[in-house]
């Protein structure tokens, strides 16, 4: 007797998708660190920044996950990771952009 759902394949969670979006927040929080220093004068309005850039990130890596986690099979290259990367930070815009068509 198994206690995997024998409806769901085990691929559906565990993939590209999964280690794009890993791949994608990783680097997106040094970026966020920099952003921040550069637009914040003092101690407070550096840490409200970096906190608001990681949420939206965290946002943005759980929405495009949830999206494409069943059809992405591609391989992870330099390329599909920077795509990730700057999918997570502009994530609104590809989920209206989905929402439309």
């Amino acid at each position: 007797m198994s206690l995997q759902n024998p409806r769901r394949s085990g691929g559906d969670f565990f993939g590209p998708a999964l280690a794009g979006t890993c791949l994608a927040v990783v680097i997106s929080v040094p970026l966020a660190a920099f952003a921040a220093a550069a637009f914040g004068d003092d101690y407070d309005t550096r840490v409200l920044i970096y906190g608001g850039f990681l949420a939206w990130v965290c946002a943005g890596g759980v929405s495009l996950f949830m999206k494409t986690r069943r059809a992405e099979n591609q391989r992870m290259t330099p390329g599909r990771i920077l795509l990730w990367t700057l999918s997570v930070w502009c994530w609104p815009l590809l989920l209206l952009a989905s929402r439309r068509s």
